[in-house]
């Protein structure tokens, strides 16, 4: 099947230069010109990745990839001019798997296409949903629910979460669980950070039932047996 791709951009040349050129390559491609369209045409069809420029007369699409991203897993590629660290880091951080300046070569683009397609269909085969008491974790979308309830997490939170669950039942050593090079202020940082995710989850956060201090070493997340 054809992947369907959606483009957001108000650059007409563009959108018509994208299309033809992605359309002989056999994707199914779609076009809008501002974000209202956008999130118009989201909501009653599914994309299997979305390019979207970043500044347009109709705001900002940082905003829309958070409108993206609260919907589906979706993966987004930022297409813009404004090419500084700061702004690509700013994409990034908002949820935008890939980020590409203009001008570019169209063959560039779809060798990334290409590249988060894959990427996401290896994902999605190997979704994995792990419970532990009342609650379930999705490791494709994130998504941690109690019962039927959402809990929101964030992106720190969903970290130490992919982490802990890859060595379920077992202790997980808090450098592991670091961002980055491990001294001691970067492990009390994943210590606040898993007092804030009991907060969440326990009951008691003091005496927690699910995520475990395993002392002098780390912790661990005791999941119910599959």
């Amino acid at each position: 099947m054809k992947k369907n791709i959606l483009i957001v951009d108000d650059d007409q040349r563009l959108r018509e230069l994208l299309k033809d050129y992605l359309s002989e390559k056999k994707l199914e491609i779609y076009v809008c010109d501002d974000f209202s369209s956008a999130k118009e045409i989201i909501t009653f069809l599914y994309f299997d990745l979305i390019i979207l420029d970043r500044m347009m007369p109709s705001g900002d699409g940082i905003d829309l990839i958070s409108y993206i991203k609260n919907q589906s897993n979706t993966p987004v590629i930022m297409l813009t001019a404004m090419g500084e660290d700061i702004n690509k880091i700013d994409g990034l951080k908002t949820g935008a798997d890939d980020y590409v300046a203009k001008p570019f070569e169209p063959e560039e683009l779809y060798l990334r296409i290409n590249k988060l397609l894959n990427i996401y269909d290896t994902i999605n085969k190997q979704q994995i949903i792990i419970s532990f008491g009342d609650y379930t974790f999705n490791t494709t979308t994130l998504n941690l629910k109690k019962n039927e309830d959402m809990i929101y997490l964030t992106e720190g939170e969903n970290d130490l979460m992919l982490k802990l669950i890859s060595k379920r039942n077992n202790i997980v050593l808090r450098e592991e669980l670091a961002d980055s090079e491990y001294d001691e202020t970067e492990l009390r940082k994943i210590d606040v950070r898993i007092t804030r995710l009991r907060q969440k989850i326990e009951i008691n956060p003091k005496q927690p039932q699910y995520i475990k201090t395993i002392r002098g070493k780390g912790y661990k997340i005791i999941c119910n047996k599959l």
